[in-house]
Order: structure tokens, then C-alpha cells, then sequence
């Protein structure tokens, strides 16, 4: 007998919009309606049964997946606020997801490290996966900021130098 997973072709780690492509896919294929009265008929109807099964089983997995992922990433902004970035960072490594909310708090943290090359890679991945979202453009603006502050330099002044 094949898992949810399996039967859905999905990761164990799959989003409810990925496990609700996968279940369209398989509803438009072996829906029971499709197929003229007889055998195969009942054949498509116990498949799309299995079908149905996993699908009821994946999402309420994968929801309460993103439900648990949610409350960590409160979590982290709250350490984020109390200063705790190492502890913050972690917590953030330990999470399967990298939802746009992830790479921001993660660019956030870089960003606070004062690492702005990392951090503007992150920020850019979240504003790209949310580009509706203006706490995300700004902080993508700010690294860029900061990154392209970070290669100026300036010349020495050389006054004196060539009085002689």
C-alpha cells in the first residue's frame, strides 16, 4: 500500500499549495466521471477514495506544519526585538521552511550582525517571494544601501603633499 505521499507524489515536507496541485492533477485524471459505466468506473471511483484520503491527511499535516512554523517565527521576532540574535538564528536554521517571512527575519538578523552582503541576499528573496509587502521593499532598500555604502572609499587627503 503506497503512503500519502506517495500517492499524491509529493515530499513528506510538502505546502498545501503544492499537496492541492498535486490533488487536481490526480482529481482531473482519475475522477470517476470520466470513465463510461462498468468496472473501470468503480476502479476510478476506489482510486479517487485513496485519492481523497491522502489529500485530507497531507493538508491537515502540512497545516499544522505551517501552524507550528508561524508560532516560531513570532518567536523569533521577539528575539530579534530582545537582541538575542544567535538564539534567534538558530531557531530559524532549525525550520524545514523558507517561506518570505524566513528570509526576511533571517536578513533582518544579518543585517543587525552588520553582515549586509548575506542580508541582502535574504531580503531580496523575501521581497521577491512577497513583492506586495513594503516592510520587505524597504528592508531590501536598506541592505542595498548599506552594501553599495560599504564599497565606497574614500581618498585620503593629500594636503601638503604637493606644496613643496
Amino acid at each position: 500500500m503506497q503512503t500519502p505521499q506517495e500517492l499524491l507524489g509529493v515530499s513528506q515536507e510538502a505546502s498545501v499549495s503544492e499537496i492541492r496541485s498535486a490533488y487536481r492533477a490526480l482529481a482531473r485524471r482519475w475522477h470517476p466521471d470520466r470513465f463510461a459505466p462498468g468496472p473501470e468506473r468503480d476502479w476510478a471511483g476506489e482510486k479517487m477514495a485513496q485519492i481523497n484520503s491522502a489529500y485530507r491527511d497531507l493538508l491537515r499535516a502540512a497545516r499544522s506544519r505551517e501552524d507550528a512554523d508561524a508560532d516560531k517565527l513570532t518567536r523569533v521576532k521577539a528575539l530579534i526585538a530582545d537582541g538575542r540574535l544567535s538564539t534567534a538564528r538558530e531557531l530559524l536554521m532549525g525550520m524545514p521552511t523558507r517561506c518570505a517571512e524566513w528570509n526576511y527575519l533571517f536578513g533582518e538578523i544579518l543585517m543587525k550582525l552588520a553582515d549586509y552582503k548575506k542580508a541582502l541576499i535574504y531580503l531580496s528573496v523575501a521581497a521577491h517571494q512577497k513583492p506586495d509587502s513594503p516592510e520587505y521593499a524597504r528592508a531590501f532598500s536598506l541592505a542595498q544601501a548599506r552594501t553599495h555604502a560599504g564599497r565606497v572609499t574614500r581618498m585620503p587627503r593629500l594636503r601638503g603633499l604637493f606644496n613643496k
